[in-house]
């Protein structure tokens, strides 16, 4: 299962519950670091008045992270950001590349080992273009394309 598979798993089991990104946030950390990390991040939601709200959290965590199977270290095809800033050219760089991360891109990894599908951040830039109206959505369908561009001569 690639992380975008997992993401996307995540995201439907979620869909329903109260706090679908708190649980969706709780089900990477018990995979990612096991019970004890899970507590460490629920005890930082600052909007989760309770330990018992943050236990039913946790629990609710578990049972989607439980019926999952082991993650994939690398989406076949995923690339770092470097990478990715030298299809996209100047002036996008690792560091523009990154800081969509924190606008929601689709990556997998942490710190430096962080990658990129070019298909699935073409579609994220895609999107995202269609979601703003301004000179960048222009910029963005063009990122968007250079990717779609790469993920083709890379499939062939």
């Amino acid at each position: 299962m690639t992380r975008n598979e997992l993401n996307d798993i995540i995201a439907e089991q979620v869909a329903t519950d109260a706090r679908p990104d708190l649980v969706s946030t709780l089900v990477h950390a018990l995979r990612i670091g096991g019970d004890g990390f899970a507590v460490e991040v629920a005890a930082d939601f600052p909007d989760v008045a309770s330990d018992e709200e943050r236990g039913s959290l946790i629990e609710r965590a578990r049972v989607i992270a439980d019926g999952m199977g082991p993650i994939d270290p690398v989406t076949p095809g995923a690339v770092s950001l470097q990478r990715i800033a030298e299809i996209l050219g100047a002036p996008e760089t690792y560091w523009s590349i990154r800081a969509w991360i924190f606008q929601g891109c689709p990556h997998e990894g942490y710190g430096s080992t962080m990658r990129c599908d070019p298909a699935a951040l073409a579609a994220w830039c895609a999107a995202k273009a269609d979601g703003i109206a301004s000179e960048e959505a222009h910029r963005f369908r063009g990122l968007a394309q250079r990717l779609a561009d790469h993920a083709a001569l890379q499939a062939a």
